[in-house]
Parts: structure tokens; C-alpha cells; sequence
């Protein structure tokens, strides 16, 4: 699987509530998972997992203050 079928699955899936699917894409986005890092969409998904629970989510929040 490509990462752009990658990242499609993930967003499929983030899309239906899973915050673990939400939760990775943020760490796809910090890391450059999906190609060139992306700070501000790793910060949307970060924000969205960690408001509903996702603490490595709160964790990466913090690395992007």
C-alpha cells in the first residue's frame, strides 16, 4: 500500500471515529510519513484526537506549541 492510500484509509477510517486512525495521522504528518512534513495538519489531527482522549495526541500537541 502506497502512503497516499495510506493516508486515505486513515481518514476513512478517523472519519467514522476512530481516534487511533485520527491519532496516526497526526504522527504520519510530524514525521513526514505521508511525504514533507506538515506541522499544521499534524496539529488539526492532533488536536482532534487529543479531545477525545488520544494522550499521545495531548503528548505531540505539546511538541507543536
Amino acid at each position: 500500500m502506497d502512503k497516499k492510500q495510506k493516508l486515505l484509509d486513515l481518514i476513512d477510517k478517523a472519519g467514522k471515529g476512530s481516534i487511533e486512525a485520527a491519532e496516526a495521522i497526526a504522527l504520519g504528518y510530524y514525521n513526514g510519513d505521508f511525504g514533507e512534513k506538515n506541522y499544521a495538519k499534524a496539529k488539526k489531527w492532533a488536536s482532534y484526537a487529543a479531545k477525545h482522549g488520544s494522550e499521545a495526541a495531548a503528548e505531540l500537541m505539546g511538541k507543536l506549541q
